[in-house]
């Protein structure tokens, strides 16, 4: 059965029954407790999660939610995530992520924008952000939090404790007119019914709310699942947002759908140590995470003796060979894979030392991985599947893991289909993996679509390869307009500068100049690696302004303007000492950079590059 097929005949509750009924005795979710915190480490079957599913289900009910009303979430990668969404489908509403790292602000929009009648909070600092907000949503009746003291939960003013609330479900549960009224409603569910809205990041703009239906929820796990040949014997780390498309279908449903066992790293900066104790099969990740793995390693390698230094180097160069044979498709000579498989122990064990001893697949989504980053890794012993989809139609395009590179974005997925328009622009054939418009916004909808609603406008400009590979080359609506007519796309740009392991971050400007200019954020590793080496006493902003330092980095731009027409070549560059961060505005959740928020923060840096 196609994927496709499968989003029309099935829903996740479906699915998610038939797993706890047939699985139900075996651990679906490992929460894995932050340095320092004093909860411990905690388990759930599968069976418990669907119990405590129905509890939250049963507890919307009888606070009087109706079929189709909004309930929003707002936490991090607890166990409380996957039960109030479950449970939120379950009761025959639409669940509503928001970003844990938005502001009160944004909150508010969101909140009000869909309408939510219910939130599900972790922290006393996320129900601050609803409870600031409160007053301009007159939707919203009952406010849960998990981490919410005795005292509070239960006050008149309608916040209750995550606990004190499933308990009431479970009462609740216990009435027949309560249960039956649950399972009608989990019953009812239909593939074309709204299940989701998943904001949009709002790189370029307002966040719109995507309405996603049952059947691309089902459709897209299959997809996944059929791609990466994923079972019920895989396991995975969960530590990027939920609320995002990613981590909710390729992670969260294909989950479900494969019976993978999760593990929630809700504290990101012990995910290393996380990943040696859970020892996952599969690792998925943005494109930065996979940086850190790099840079990891060869500030690893500039800190080993000589004679173990080339070493290593020896087999990073065994390992490039070996990979350009398997990219092509032919056979690693016995010889070759003996040798680079003894040359490469110590960094496979370094590996290990970071990811666990286990991964049998890594995956790259949400921005295109650098080149030299995933050559690197794939001579290491580490190869990253690159991928590329849109909350619109997550599953467009994935490698295979016995066919891939690192220079596309691979073949389209399965139930998928793809076309260039005339003007480069990739369009995506519109079936069970599409979305189904933008919440309350009809001309948006409509203008997402051909004019005879079969195509997705992804926005996006590409290229198919003459093996059917797809390319993304630029973002349509985002080229720079030169003052000599002459517009270039920053996009791939920015990509080639930060394949550069000194380079973190790249934006290009230039709207309305007569030149291209960028602003560079430097890898902090690399610089303070240097440092090291050289055996400088200079604070990071004095490493920034020294010769040495500003002659590597143009030598990066200079390599770079070097395959590139004359209006595309970057003439001056500033640096920045600090990353771009999300919880300054400067990038989405996923980590790509906002472009007008950026370019008008440092524009006193970009301007007098013109004068």
């Amino acid at each position: 059965m196609s994927a496709a097929d499968v989003g029309e005949r099935r829903t996740m509750l479906d699915v998610f029954r038939e797993r706890a009924e047939r699985d139900g005795d075996r651990v679906a979710i490992e929460e894995l407790a932050a340095a320092g915190a004093p909860r411990g480490d905690r388990r759930m079957t599968w069976r418990e999660w669907h119990d405590a599913s129905r509890c939250a289900a049963a507890a919307l009910v009888a606070g009087g939610m109706r079929p189709g009303d909004a309930v929003a979430i707002l936490a991090g990668n607890r166990m409380l995530w996957p039960v109030a969404d479950l449970g939120v489908l379950m009761a025959g509403a639409v669940s509503v992520g928001v970003y844990p790292t938005s502001a009160p602000a944004q909150v508010a929009q969101q909140l009000a924008d869909c309408a939510a009648v219910a939130a599900i909070v972790d922290t006393p600092a996320q129900l601050a952000k609803v409870l600031e907000a409160r007053a301009a949503l007159p939707h919203l009746r009952v406010v849960v939090c998990e981490d919410e003291d005795a005292d509070r939960a239960g006050g008149g003013d309608g916040v209750i404790g995550w606990g004190a609330w499933l308990a009431g479900g479970a009462r609740a549960l216990d009435e027949p007119a309560h249960a039956a009224e649950v399972a009608r409603r989990t019953a009812a569910a239909r593939p074309g019914d709204v299940a989701l809205l998943i904001y949009t990041s709002g790189s370029t703009g307002e966040p719109k709310g995507a309405r996603i239906p049952h059947r691309y929820l089902s459709a897209s796990a299959a997809s996944v699942r059929d791609t990466l040949a994923l079972t019920d014997a895989d396991s995975a780390l969960s530590f990027l947002p939920y609320c995002h498309a990613g981590e909710r279908v390729f992670g969260l449903y294909t989950r479900i759908l494969c019976g993978m066992r999760t593990g929630h790293v809700e504290d990101a900066s012990r995910l290393w140590d996380a990943a040696r104790a859970f020892r996952p099969t599969l690792f998925g990740g943005l494109p930065r995470w996979f940086e850190k793995l790099y840079e990891a390693l060869v500030l690893h390698e500039r800190a080993l003796p000589a004679e173990r230094r080339a070493a290593w180097a020896e087999a990073i160069r065994l390992g490039r060979e070996r990979s350009a044979l398997r990219r092509g498709g032919l056979a690693v000579p016995a010889a070759l894979e003996g040798a680079w498989s003894r040359a490469a122990e110590p960094i496979r064990a370094r590996l290990a030392g970071l990811l666990g001893d286990r991964v049998r697949l890594a995956t790259s989504g949400g921005a295109a991985l650098p080149v030299e980053v995933a050559d690197y890794l794939d001579a290491a012993g580490l190869t990253v599947l690159g991928a590329y989809g849109q909350t619109e139609h997550l599953c467009v395009a994935f490698h295979r893991p016995d066919r891939y590179d690192t220079t596309s974005a691979g073949p389209p997925m399965p139930g998928t289909e793809v076309r260039i328009a005339d003007d480069g622009e990739l369009l995506v054939r519109r079936n069970a993996l599409t979305f189904d418009g933008y919440h309350r916004r009809p001309e948006e909808t409509r203008a997402a679509f051909t004019a005879d609603g079969a195509w997705l406008l992804t926005g996006d400009l590409a290229e198919l390869t003459p093996d059917g590979r797809l390319r993304i080359t630029g973002r349509k609506k985002e080229l720079i307009a030169l003052a000599n007519g002459k517009k270039v796309a920053p996009l791939p740009i920015e990509a080639a500068l930060t394949q550069d392991p000194w380079i973190a971050h790249a934006l290009l400007y230039g709207e309305g100049e007569r030149f291209i200019t960028a602003l560079l954020v430097p890898s902090r590793p690399m610089v303070e690696g240097w440092l090291g080496e050289r055996g400088l006493a200079l604070s990071y902003e004095e490493a920034l302004r020294h010769d040495e330092v500003r002659t590597r980095i143009q030598e990066a731009v200079d390599r770079v303007n070097a395959r590139l027409s004359r209006p595309e070549q970057v003439r001056r560059w500033a640096l920045l000492e600090h990353e771009l961060a999300a919880e300054r505005g400067e990038l989405t959740p996923t980590l790509k950079i906002r472009r007008t928020a950026v370019a008008e923060r440092y524009r006193s840096r970009l301007d007098p590059l013109y004068r």
